[in-house]
């Protein structure tokens, strides 16, 4: 019997740039599901991944300076540089507790990410800025328009009179990290709060009143009242803080204006620091009282002494007159110290003490 033999050669042509495989590739460490290879030259791209031309021709060692890195054989595709030096600063030169900075991208992509590193010890122990712009122990990665962009932002928390450098560096995907930039460095200041007392002069005109008494830094002496005629004192308060959270103002006295002897006092207005009064139309005995020009305080009903003519009783408890809720420097204040006495009026010498409390929220 004859054999015959046939030799079947298939030629199999691809015109294509692109075919797909019939099967899913995959390893204990990885699954590619629906893979399409290319003909070379250009991108590959499945449902699940996208593979981007990356090679080029660079050979030889590592090549590299402050702002930028490339590396030898394959360059790896989409490797930022490093990013340009921070700057950090003391705003004002009054921040105790914050420093306020700016990264620079080095020219990197819009969607580069960036994490600082912060230090107080030349970065024996390193820390990082978080996007809440605290401090914490592990990196914080967010854009550039993240960070504030060209504006900062300001960095919190941090100890007062301490030296502060920071350091940037940049990716743009969870290998491709770079090295950190130059650093910056700034200080913070220590806390601080001054509060002076300036005397006011007779017939200054304020809060709708004019002064008939001349003031001192620490004393008014109101010398003879006459007979339903009101006396008025003022007393300026300015205070300097670099408080994060202001400042607040208290006043409280010892007790009714009185005598020693024999202890005979002049009675308060009705009005109280929550609920202020109007000056009362006729007095009997007698009416003793204060105003601030504070129109906006920051407890209870803020502008409860916005209106002029508007008076509180002092008490031995220390209650509201000037606050702001954020840094001063030389805020007024002003007092106005109002007293009238009526035909009932015990004649006599009377005093008391009035206390000024500053408080810094720091």
């Amino acid at each position: 019997m004859k054999r015959l033999l046939f030799l079947l050669i298939i030629i199999l042509a691809v015109t294509g740039s692109n075919f797909a495989l019939a099967q899913t590739i995959s390893s204990p460490n990885y699954r590619i599901e629906n893979p399409t290879l290319d003909a070379g030259g250009e991108p590959s791209s499945s449902t699940n991944y996208r593979s981007q031309d990356s090679a080029s021709d660079i050979e030889g060692d590592s090549s590299s300076s402050t702002n930028y890195k490339a590396f030898p054989g394959f360059e790896q595709g989409a490797y930022p540089g490093v990013p340009g030096v921070p700057t950090l600063t003391n705003t004002g030169g009054t921040l105790y507790n914050a420093l306020d900075f700016v990264i620079l991208t080095g020219g990197n992509a819009i969607d580069t990410n960036y994490a600082i590193a912060i230090s107080s010890d030349n970065f024996a122990t390193t820390f990082f800025i978080q996007t809440d712009d605290t401090v914490g122990s592990s990196p914080a990665w967010q854009t550039y328009a993240n960070w504030g962009s060209g504006s900062g932002e300001r960095v919190t928390g941090l100890a007062s009179s301490t030296t502060y450098k920071i350091k940037v560096k940049a990716r743009f995907g969870i290998d491709t990290e770079t090295d950190y930039s130059s650093e910056a460095s700034a200080a913070t200041s220590s806390p601080a709060i001054t509060m002076t007392f300036t005397g006011i002069n007779s017939g200054t005109s304020v809060a709708g009143e004019t002064t008939s008494v001349t003031s001192t830094t620490n004393a008014i002496a109101y010398g003879s009242l006459v007979i339903n005629t009101p006396s008025v004192a003022a007393h300026k308060v300015t205070v300097t803080t670099n408080a994060a959270g202001g400042y607040a103002t208290t006043i409280k006295q010892d007790g009714h204006l009185r005598t020693t002897t024999p202890g005979q006092q002049i009675d308060p207005v009705s009005g109280t620091n929550t609920t202020p009064a109007a000056w009362p139309g006729s007095v009997s005995t007698g009416a003793f009282g204060y105003h601030t020009t504070d129109a906006l305080l920051c407890t209870g009903t803020t502008t409860r002494f916005a209106t002029n003519n508007t008076y509180a009783q002092l008490t031995t408890s220390p209650e509201e007159v000037a606050c702001n809720s954020a840094p001063v420097t030389a805020e007024e204040t002003t007092l106005v110290y109002k007293v009238e006495i009526g035909s009932l009026q015990t004649p006599g010498s009377y005093q008391n003490i009035i206390t000024y409390v500053t408080t810094g929220i720091f």
